[in-house]
């Protein structure tokens, strides 16, 4: 199962349309899943906006990457997550 496929990822209450890679559908769906949970734990935990929660939460993945960085694991996550932002920003302008 190869070619592209169109999702839509809803990211701390709006949803994002994408065009992925087949294989990778998990891994989007997986890093969506873990921002949404990352956005809860932020606005529990504080009172502030969104555009908070989600600087926030681009911070604590940020540097979750840079640590595992450090430790030798460059790993394909931080192609992916390149590649997330970019189609992110895309959408937001």
């Amino acid at each position: 199962m190869t070619g592209k496929i169109r999702i839509v990822l809803k990211i701390a209450g709006r949803e994002y349309p994408l065009t992925i890679d087949r294989k990778d559908e998990e891994k989007y769906r997986k890093a969506a899943k873990n921002v949404n949970e990352l956005v809860t734990l932020y606005s529990k935990s504080y009172s502030a906006d969104f555009e908070n929660y989600l600087a926030m939460t681009s911070l604590q993945l940020a540097l979750a990457n840079i640590n595992n960085e450090s430790k030798g694991d460059v790993s394909p996550i931080t192609e992916d997550l390149r590649k997330l932002e970019s189609e992110l920003d895309d959408l937001l302008k």
